[in-house]
């Protein structure tokens, strides 16, 4: 769980709705970043497949060979020597969008990092250390709670669900990639 307190600067009691807003403007930039995070991992994967299909092809010294790609759902039968430019150009394709998104990721950290600065956000684990420590480092325990304690964002269930879905993505089947070499030819 996280806490809020009232935003820099502003020295009045922020009302329910402006609570509420904050917490839904920070929930909406954490899973902006969970949505690009797990867009990454599966281009990762992607992009995994496509250098083993490619070490695969690479060892095949007939280009006349016949192999089938997997395109849509549509297996096409092309030839080791048309398959391999196209399955090279989509891995440089996928590698610079995946550069992309962890570029986006960062600058979305960035944002969540400024917007919790500026709406003072803290993690509960974040607010217990500093109780802990307390503001200047010592091991007394901060006693101003109510002013720091004004609302709760619950993020325990959605960092559950987060989780899910990124193990049930993990598990999902690539056919992006998917190119079978026919023995016979």
């Amino acid at each position: 769980m996280a806490t809020k307190s009232k935003a820099k600067g502003n020295v009045a009691a922020l009302t329910n709705d402006q609570q509420q807003q904050i917490v839904s403007g920070f929930q909406s930039l954490r899973e902006e970043q969970t949505q690009l995070v797990s867009k990454t991992q599966d281009l990762e994967m992607d992009l995994k497949e496509h250098d083993l299909v490619l070490s695969t092809l690479r060892t095949i010294t007939d280009k006349q060979r016949r192999c089938y790609r997997m395109i849509g759902g549509v297996l096409i039968e092309h030839t080791v020597g048309e398959v391999l430019p196209a399955l090279e150009s989509n891995r440089e394709q996928i590698k610079n969008v995946i550069d992309t998104y962890k570029q986006k990721s960062e600058e979305k950290s960035k944002e969540i990092q400024t917007y919790k600065e500026k709406y003072d956000i803290h993690f509960a684990s974040e607010r217990n250390q500093q109780q802990l420590t307390g503001p200047s480092g010592d091991t007394t325990k901060s006693t101003s709670t109510s002013e720091s304690t004004k609302e709760q964002i619950k993020d325990d269930s959605s960092n559950a669900s987060q989780t899910q879905n990124s193990m049930n993505k993990n598990v999902k089947n690539s056919k992006s990639s998917g190119v079978l070499v026919d023995n016979d030819s």
